[in-house]
Formats: C-alpha cells, structure tokens, sequence
C-alpha cells in the first residue's frame, strides 16, 4: 500500500503495492538525463533515511500533469516488477517543487539486457 502520507492518494494502486511517499526535499544533485515524447527523467541523490545512506535514483516526470496517465504508469511499473523482481525497482513517489507526481526509480546505468 502506499504509504498513508501520499496526499492526495494515489487511486486503487494504494490498496495493492507498498510504495512510499517520498518528500522531494530529500533528493539532491538533480540534473536531467533523458527527455522523450512522455516524460523527462532526472537523475539524483536521495538520502534514504532508513538506511541512512545517499542512493542514485531516476526521478521520472510525466509530461503531462494527467493525474489518470501517472496512476496508469505507476501500476505497470509495479505489475512488472512484481513478476519480474529483477526489472527497474520503485522506490516510491514525490511530488516536484511544482506539485507534478514523480516515480522515484532505480538508477540503471546502462544495463545490458540479452
């Protein structure tokens, strides 16, 4: 479930993955990477509190600010990494410092897949 301090929430995708919210004040070094036709992405440092140590994450940003577009970009993603474990992990989401949801994902820094 995503956590409860996700405000607003984030339709029926709450009730099945464990995703927490993430204060965007906790990433650092932003700096883009990569834009295509549906999103920016970002690449940053995020202070993972719980384990008290800096992590390189991915913050990826829809184009559009389609509240409908995300929750159906987030509930793939979780679907896929549910049956996949190995793919891109979520370590949850955050809102920008303009309101626009973000997923915070794991930095892959050019995998290779065969």
């Amino acid at each position: 479930m995503i956590h409860k301090l996700c405000s607003p929430p984030i339709g029926d995708v709450e009730n099945k993955y464990q995703l927490p919210w993430i204060p965007y004040e906790e990433f650092n070094r932003i700096i883009g990477i990569g834009k295509g036709g549906f999103a920016i992405v970002y690449g940053a440092y995020w202070f993972d509190k719980s384990r008290e140590l800096y992590t390189p994450v991915a913050l990826k940003k829809l184009n559009s600010d389609n509240r409908k577009e995300f929750i159906e970009e987030l509930r793939i993603l979780c679907e896929i990494s549910y049956v996949y474990p190995s793919f891109l992990k979520c370590y949850g989401i955050s809102n920008d410092d303009k309101g626009s949801y973000v997923l915070v994902l794991e930095y892959a820094r050019r995998k290779i897949f065969k």
